[in-house]
């Protein structure tokens, strides 16, 4: 299973960079950058990319739904039951995805992939934070 990180500018290098850091050297991971050089067309980085990973199951991970950069994706990924694409890329989705262990059926990695954006979507909250309230560790 190859994971593609996909967003405008740099986010999807950044992201990659910051899980590597934490889960180590990821070579099922990659990232691609929409718009960083004028001169380089995303949509022929985009499908130059697929065919390096030959038949190979992709999960692609994009920065913005309905951005251009998912758009792109959606329309070079279409028919192919065998790539997969989420979109509003988080660092607890990325860890989660690199993470796991996938079936080799693709409507059960679909399934799979379901599960880990509501386990993903679930650490998104609203951290109250009281001045007056000492921390935890204090006693």
């Amino acid at each position: 299973m190859k994971i593609v990180l996909a967003s405008h500018s740099n986010l999807a290098q950044g992201m990659k960079d910051t899980a590597e850091f934490i889960m180590g050297k990821q070579e099922n991971l990659s990232a691609i950058t929409a718009y960083v050089d004028e001169k380089v067309d995303f949509s022929a980085q985009l499908t130059a990319l697929i065919s390096e990973m030959a038949e190979e199951p992709i999960i692609f991970i994009s920065d913005l739904l309905g951005g251009s950069v998912n758009r792109v994706i959606t329309e070079t990924i279409a028919g192919k039951e065998n790539q997969f694409l989420i979109a509003g890329m988080n660092l607890p989705l990325v860890l989660e995805i690199v993470s796991m262990s996938f079936s080799a059926e693709p409507a059960k990695i679909k399934e799979q992939l379901q599960q880990v954006i509501v386990t993903a979507t679930s650490g998104i909250k609203l951290i109250e934070v009281n001045p007056d309230q000492p921390d935890e560790d204090e006693f």
